[in-house]
């Protein structure tokens, strides 16, 4: 800290704010302050005390212009819940303090919602057409379409979809055959999802990889009638837990082959409140497949299930594309009469009715042994009743589809209900009964996961040879640059 003269060279004093820190190790003696170190420094500090007077003026300036921004900033932005409790120090009163005001927050919406609600309410009765809401804007609904975007009723992509690889299938010409393998030495994971996907999709059979090439099973595959080859892979860190972690789907005899990156899987098992599939035929929902490789995409998924679901089984497998992130789910819908008048959806979310046959009312007593044992007492206890009081009919049938259904619903819904006891109708404070309605919920069955893709090649799969239709590329697709363009 200390100036000192050498025989060769001087060193002057060092007015550096990392050292104005140090303390006796360095100089000897107490630290100076910065203030005394500036009043004794030498002519370098005096130009810049002059250099710092010269330019007062636009500093002021500068400062006063950065206070009233500041100031009107402020004013501007919404004073949030949490800015309004961060001055508290005390946590227990500042919890209090923001569960009260959270609270208050929430039942201003709700009044709100409710005031919206009534006004829709008293403009359909009126004839009128009630007032829209608000769309707010998100990165799917303000996406950027190119020349590539399907639009309805397209006369060219009809065309091109009467003549390409799957037209045969959507005709029902050619029924699916799906042959499903995995990497070498497949994990006990690896094993627990391929059961779990075989409740999804039909007509699957499993070969063992062993040692053979995609190549070769490619061959194989389509000398023996199969029609499409899924290929799961997996990662191989056996020491922290294997994990399924890609997809290869080869379009069998002509391609195309598509590679995808799998994530987020969920098996059943750990699934809440999760169904058991049946044998029914599964209905295919594909969403936003928009473009021209969505549709492509999209078509290929369609390939592998048979176009004629069973409507008996109310089963549903959805495809569902949002920024390129393709999400699998696999789910049953059930009908159910709940107490109360549900409100009618208009517009575009408005929905049929339902008939009261068409109602399920089974599997409503939670899952295993004992569920069944209720459904069962609760049948007889049904049977009985009918017999009572139509003699000549007590030889009638339960019906068929009931049956199908005895043991396929089990959503943990109403386990501690008494099966012998009949529930007495619920009434309103004047003694009336209360209405009842029919309304829909979905029942999920698993697996789910996530898919992206990474890349397209015409044909079947040739990693040396082989030409590609699309790989994943930020700069050549255009989506590092711009968040609202995608590919599907």
């Amino acid at each position: 800290r200390r100036s000192f003269r050498g025989p060769e060279r001087e060193c002057r004093r060092v007015s550096h704010p990392r050292f104005l820190r140090l303390g006796p190790a360095m100089g000897g003696g107490t630290p100076r302050s910065a203030k005394s170190v500036a009043k004794g420094s030498g002519g370098a500090s005096k130009r810049k005390k002059v250099s710092d007077a010269g330019g007062d003026g636009d500093v002021a300036s500068g400062s006063g212009s950065g206070d009233a921004k500041r100031a009107r900033r402020e004013k501007d932005t919404v004073v949030t819940v949490g800015k309004q409790t961060s001055g508290i120090k005390n946590k227990i009163a500042r919890s209090e303090l923001y569960g009260k005001l959270k609270h208050h927050k929430a039942l201003e919406r709700k009044k709100k919602r409710v005031a919206r609600q009534k006004e829709e309410e008293r403009a359909l009765a009126a004839g009128e057409t009630p007032k829209p809401r608000q769309v707010p804007k998100t990165i799917e609904n303000q996406r950027v379409r190119d020349e590539t975007f399907v639009e309805a009723g397209d006369e060219e992509v009809a065309e091109e979809d009467a003549e390409d690889e799957f037209a045969s299938y959507f005709s029902q010409s050619t029924s699916p055959k799906v042959i499903i393998t995995t990497s070498r030495k497949p994990s006990g994971e690896m094993f627990k999802f391929l059961e779990n996907l075989f409740t999804v999709v039909p007509n699957a059979y499993y070969y063992a990889r062993r040692a053979y090439t995609v190549q070769e099973i490619q061959k194989h595959a389509a000398t023996r009638g199969f029609t499409d080859l899924l290929v799961f892979n997996e990662n191989k860190k056996f020491s922290h837990g294997a994990r399924v972690n890609g997809l290869l789907h080869v379009h069998l005899p002509e391609g195309p082959t598509c590679l995808y990156r799998l994530s987020s899987l969920v098996l059943t098992k750990k699934i809440k409140n999760h169904g058991r599939a049946t044998n029914h035929y599964p209905e295919l929902i594909l969403n936003n497949f928009s473009t021209r490789m969505g549709h492509r995409v999209g078509r290929m998924f369609a390939s592998v299930f048979p176009q004629r679901p069973e409507f008996n089984g109310r089963r549903v497998v959805t495809f569902h594309n949002q920024r390129d992130f393709i999400f699998f789910r696999h789910h049953r819908y059930i009908f159910e009469t709940r107490l109360g008048k549900k409100r009618q959806h208009q517009g575009h979310l408005a929905t049929a009715e339902v008939q009261t046959e068409d109602v399920e009312t089974r599997g409503r007593f939670g899952k295993g042994k004992k569920a069944k044992a209720l459904e069962k007492k609760l049948k007889q206890g049904r049977e009985k009743s009918e017999e009572s009081e139509d003699e000549s009919d007590s030889g009638s049938d339960s019906d068929s589809e009931e049956e199908d259904f005895s043991d396929a619903e089990s959503d943990g819904e109403g386990g501690a209900r008494a099966a012998g006891k009949k529930k007495k109708p619920r009434r309103n404070a004047d003694g009336e009964t209360e209405e009842t309605s029919v309304q829909a919920r979905l029942q999920e069955l698993g697996p789910r996961f996530t898919l992206k893709l990474m890349s397209v090649q015409k044909g079947t799969f040739d990693s040396e040879h082989g030409e590609y239709e699309y790989v994943r590329n930020g700069e050549t697709d255009g989506t590092k640059r711009n968040r609202r363009k995608f590919v599907l």
